[in-house]
């Protein structure tokens, strides 16, 4: 029987360099492949490549991208008016859905991919697949991070939703009711509160660290209650005792790879060509480190 293993890919924006040089790592030096993924952010974005094997297309899109490849508008005097009179976001993503759609291909998609978007109206987490209707609706919003970019309509079921982050940053749920045999998790975060040196420019700067804190801490959570109940399952076992989740299904021990970076990788925003060297750097040692 083949191995089932799970990649999990948290959000981060342009920290998601880091995301997709650490699975390089896993696929070419280590030989992972994933029979599932899920992502949310710019994880979705990337599961959404790797699960249709779009190895070099990723990577040419990493290498070379700038900020008006994913985002277009300014926080001027004429944004902030447009925003008193109604406008819902600062930017637009119009360029980023251009980019969704010239690269989905569902009949390419080999993975079991899962992405998750949270709802404005129930503020619950969905999940979307490849069979939903909206899916490359679903990829986009789940990079809309709140503000930033607009509530996306999915389909008339789902008419405004918005960065699966935001309830959800590392999507560990959607992969371990599939009971991988192991499961790989890449954060674009360190598990401690991130730590800015530079001072902050302006209000949108001070609203983006902070949001970016708030989904430090959910990852923070959701990772150590994982460890926690993971370490739990293997001490029960030794003295032959099951545990339970809450609809009586036996839970499992599971192997898992936690690769995240040592430090902060700075702003979401951040696309400078330097910067996202920096961060496919680490995201390269890191996994190296992890991984052996």
């Amino acid at each position: 029987m083949d191995k089932k293993t799970a990649l999990v890919l948290s959000g981060g924006g342009a920290k998601g360099a880091f995301q997709f040089m650490a699975e390089k790592y896993a696929r070419e030096v280590k030989g992972y492949r994933w029979q599932i993924i899920s992502g949310v952010s710019v994880g979705a974005l990337n599961g959404m490549m790797l699960a249709m094997e779009k190895y070099s297309q990723l990577e040419t899109l990493w290498r070379n991208i700038t900020r008006e490849q994913v985002l277009s508008g300014k926080l001027n005097f004429w944004t902030l008016l447009r925003i008193a009179f109604g406008a819902k976001s600062i930017y637009s993503n119009a360029p980023l859905w251009k980019l969704i759609q010239r690269e989905y291909e569902p009949e390419k998609v080999r993975a079991d991919l899962r992405v998750g978007v949270v709802s404005l109206q129930s503020g619950q987490m969905v999940r979307f697949v490849p069979s939903d209707v909206g899916f490359e609706k679903a990829i986009l919003a789940s990079t809309a991070i709140p503000i930033l970019w607009s509530p996306v309509k999915v389909s008339p079921l789902y008419p405004e939703m918005v960065d699966g982050g935001v309830r959800d940053i590392s999507p560990l749920g959607d992969v371990l009711d599939s009971a991988p045999d192991e499961v790989v998790i890449i954060n674009c975060d360190p598990s401690y509160p991130p730590v800015r040196i530079e001072p902050h420019r302006n209000a949108l700067d001070i609203g983006i660290h902070t949001l970016e804190l708030m989904m430090n801490e959910i990852m923070v959570n959701d990772i150590q209650l994982f460890m926690q109940i993971n370490q739990n399952v293997r001490e029960a076992a030794v003295a032959n005792i099951h545990l339970h989740n809450r609809r009586g299904k036996v839970l499992k021990a599971y192997t898992y790879k936690l690769i995240e970076p040592d430090e902060y990788l700075g702003d979401v925003l951040d696309f400078s060509p330097a910067t996202i060297r920096m961060r496919m750097e680490a995201g390269w040692e890191k996994a190296k480190q992890v991984l052996g």
